[in-house]
């Protein structure tokens, strides 16, 4: 025990040391831009989702946008491509940049060409799964950096539902973060980011969440946990992450660096429904039995608070009942 508290204490300076280096980004992203940068993982199946999500961005995002990155799996590239082609006729304002996710996680390639080696035992899980659409959304810094000191993570699943400007989610030049209590079956993702990091305990102690989906990231503070991770690892850093396959998420990992190095409130400022609602808004509301008949006027309310709505389940209820049922909000 006394090991490895003075393990994770050294770790706790390594993580303040890296704080304190300079990035290549820091002489790239000029100071007081007010250009925001959206990064998405996009999947066939999610494509109905996505031109909602459009509709819903186009009515109440009044944000420039230095670039709208699309993720795709190599599977479904091809189709993907040609779905955001159709829509950037559509939307114009919208400035999509696709890539493949190996793009951004070359290690995939590794993976998918030792599969059954002992070194990735679990291929099927990677494959553009769960884990890897965590991992491109903190890859994505690279291809943002620069332009946009912060950048907005969305999933297919996620409608903005109020008018929303820059100064709405970043204030002063700190992104806002939704803040919240761990709650029972979302606390095995804060504890196993403190595990990826070799954190301290102490960091779990105050029983407190930030971000979620959606959440706001800056391009430095992804960068140096990019450095932390390769030093504690000496490997790169995406690869180990892929090893660790279950247990955080790409917020709680995130978020968890930024307070062990202290960083936290050099890039944030945490708001409760910061940037995404929480109130009277629970799991699964597309997804759960009889919804059809549920009146979704609350929940899409644009003067409650937060910006934006995860309708977890979307991306598995057919398109035309989405838009018959949500369509209405947007237009």
């Amino acid at each position: 025990m006394a090991y490895k508290r003075s393990r994770q204490a050294k770790h706790m300076d390594l993580a303040k040391e890296v704080a304190a280096m300079a990035t290549p980004l820091d002489l790239e992203a000029g100071s007081g831009s007010t250009s925001l940068a959206i990064v998405e993982s996009l999947r066939a199946k999610d494509l109905g989702a996505f031109d909602m999500q459009l509709l819903s961005l186009r009515k109440n995002l009044d944000v420039q946008l230095s670039k709208f990155l699309i993720i795709s799996d190599p599977e479904d590239l091809q189709i993907v491509s040609q779905h955001v082609s159709e829509a950037s006729l559509k939307y114009p304002e919208f400035p999509f940049h696709i890539v493949d996710a190996t793009s951004l996680v070359p290690e995939l390639v590794f993976l998918s060409k030792h599969s059954e080696s002992e070194d990735a035992p679990y291929y099927n899980d990677h494959k553009f799964g769960y884990i890897t659409r965590m991992i491109v959304k903190l890859a994505a810094f690279e291809f943002v950096g620069g332009k946009s000191e912060f950048y907005l993570a969305l999933d297919a699943d996620v409608l903005c539902v109020r008018p929303t400007s820059y100064e709405d989610l970043v204030y002063e030049g700190k992104a806002v973060v939704n803040k919240g209590t761990i709650s029972f079956d979302k606390m095995y993702q804060w504890k196993g980011a403190v595990d990826v990091l070799d954190g301290p305990f102490e960091l779990l102690q105050d029983n407190v969440a930030y971000g979620g989906v959606p959440s706001l990231y800056n391009t430095r503070g992804v960068y140096k946990l990019k450095t932390y991770l390769e030093i504690e690892y000496q490997q790169p850093w995406r690869y180990s992450l892929l090893r660790y396959l279950f247990g955080w998420t790409d917020y709680s990992l995130y978020y968890s660096f930024l307070r062990m190095s202290g960083m936290f409130e050099r890039y944030h400022t945490a708001k409760p429904q910061g940037v995404f609602r929480t109130t009277d808004l629970s799991e699964g509301t597309i997804g759960t039995k009889g919804w059809e008949r549920w009146d979704f006027s609350e929940t899409l309310d644009p003067k409650a608070q937060g910006a934006f709505v995860h309708l977890h389940g979307m991306l598995e209820v057919e398109t035309e009942k989405v838009n018959e049922k949500l369509r209405r909000y947007f237009e």
